[in-house]
């Protein structure tokens, strides 16, 4: 019987790879690795239910989306829409950032979504959550339904800025929410051989969390994205490609 992986891809800083991360280990873990993957988009600004999906027609259809499930008028299956094979989205829209703004006072706002996972556990093998750029409830909730968090963070030192304030928030849940929150590592994205970010990458090393991958900057894995494809799949070749497809391997055997 399956019991999913849980696993949260967050970081406060906006364009540092995190929904293509999300993207490319969903579509590795389903296509390569034969893994029954649900995505959750608990970003407002969907950018993960845009690229994967019709975001017009989920708006025009008036379809359930995960501000349903947050203001706990439907459950979780209820919002899911089949992407491919194996790969499942739980889509968002910008309504998502009133959501937060009612779960302020919700009673046992920080597990809302930890609970409306639980029931769908058994139905997947991973959970791939994309986090909202920042540290509040959304972001909290998604810690405190997962297994593991792991941080995708640009190779420029602006990216790293921030970064203990996150680490505060994993530590909190940790402490009062979630035990079994585990940090999984670093994702490096968008790497490049000049001084500045092999600087920056380096400096992410030293921290105690690990660095599970470094990714190549690449405009395969935008044209991937559009295609809506791994980088992988789109260029066997690409190196990005095969970086996030190693990633995709060293998670599939996460427990």
């Amino acid at each position: 019987m399956r019991k999913a992986v849980v696993i949260s891809f967050a970081n406060q800083k906006g364009g540092v790879g995190k929904t293509t991360t999300v993207s490319e280990v969903g579509e590795n873990l389903a296509r390569v690795y034969n893994k029954k993957v649900l995505m959750i988009d608990i970003d407002p600004q969907s950018s993960l239910t845009t690229l994967k999906s019709n975001m017009s027609k989920i708006l025009h259809d008036n379809k359930k989306t995960i501000s349903d499930v947050m203001m706990k008028k439907t459950d979780l299956i209820d919002v899911i829409l089949p992407i491919k094979q194996n790969l499942d989205l739980a889509p968002s829209t910008l309504f998502l950032s009133d959501v937060e703004l009612n779960l302020v006072s919700a009673t046992m706002r920080e597990i809302v979504l930890q609970k409306a996972i639980n029931k769908i556990k058994s139905c997947y093998d991973y959970v791939l959550i994309d986090c909202p750029p920042s540290r509040g409830l959304l972001t909290v909730n998604a810690l405190a339904a997962s297994n593991y968090v792991i941080i995708p963070v640009q190779a420029e030192y602006q990216a790293l800025i921030g970064m203990q304030l996150l680490k505060n928030t994993i530590k909190n849940v940790q402490n009062e929410i979630n035990s079994h929150l585990n940090v999984g590592g670093y994702v490096i994205t968008m790497t490049s051989h000049t001084n500045h970010s092999n600087e920056t990458a380096n400096s992410i090393k030293k921290d105690k969390f690990q660095t599970l991958s470094e990714i190549s900057r690449s405009i395969d894995v935008a044209d991937a994205g559009v295609a809506n494809m791994a980088t992988h799949e789109y260029n066997p070749d690409n190196k990005a490609g095969l970086q996030y497809l190693r990633l995709s391997k060293y998670i599939s055997k996460m427990e």
